[in-house]
């Protein structure tokens, strides 16, 4: 039979190893350039306390409850970042609330008409074609990156040729996608004819389920599916200070 010293020691080892588990599930690399690529691979998962031995020209992005930072050689370099930012900091770009985001849809860059990032890793970009990851088709939005003038996005269906209409106002960069006309499902594909652009993009849908909405879960669900551009705008949203190289002994 097991005394209240051992079972209080058995609790705190269990606690332990419960927190170990969770700093190395939440560090993801998400992009990896240089000689050592093949070692770190994109969506390999790092111990929050690990140090990476890279080579010059090694460029190594990784993810966490913090953001992303990169890893750069040559040197010894620690994945822990300085915690200074926390997922909740980040509910503008992972918020899967469609065109109720609306009014903030917009970088500051893009008012006026200049280019700017999508600031919702969820909203559909008119300007880019590929895969697009939903997670709930019902609250679907697109984003046009110039908002200087009133314009439109003709969004049209493989296979039946069925098309909708998106109307833009001048300054706005967000409008639902048209979900009773244009349903999402895994596997649908759409061109999207952005007003102004030279040619229509195609998008196909690909259904996610994120097992959590931090930054974690999202890019996990992204990685799986190979949805890359919506994690460019996820690491470019949530990038926080660079990682240095300790000096080599």
């Amino acid at each position: 039979m097991f005394s209240t010293r051992k079972l209080t020691a058995l609790a705190g080892a269990a606690i332990a190893l419960a927190t170990a588990n969770a700093a190395l599930a939440g560090t993801l690399v998400v992009r990896s350039t240089g000689p050592s690529a093949a070692s770190y691979p994109v969506g390999k998962t790092l111990a929050a306390d690990a140090k990476l031995a890279l080579k010059p020209g090694d460029m190594i992005t990784v993810l966490d409850a913090a953001g992303t930072r990169v890893l750069k050689g040559p040197g010894q370099v620690a994945v822990a970042g300085s915690g200074a930012a926390t997922g909740s900091g980040f509910t503008a770009l992972l918020a899967n609330a469609g065109a109720r985001q609306s009014r903030t849809g917009a970088t500051r860059s893009a008012i006026g008409g200049g280019p700017a990032r999508s600031p919702n890793v969820w909203y559909v970009d008119a300007s880019r074609g590929g895969l697009q990851c939903i997670a709930d088709a019902g609250t679907m939005a697109i984003w046009r990156p110039d908002n200087a003038a009133e314009g439109s996005a003709t969004v049209t269906r493989d296979g039946d040729g069925k098309s909708a209409v998106v109307d833009f106002r001048a300054g706005q960069s967000v409008r639902a996608w048209p979900v009773e006309e244009m349903p999402a499902a895994e596997g649908a594909r759409f061109k999207i004819a952005l007003a102004g652009a030279a040619a229509p993009v195609t998008l196909k849908v690909t259904m996610v389920s994120p097992s959590s909405a931090e930054l974690d879960g999202v890019a996990s669900a992204l990685l799986a599916k190979g949805c890359s551009n919506q994690m460019d705008v996820l690491v470019e949203g949530s990038k926080q200070e660079s990682g240095s190289a300790l000096a080599a002994k």
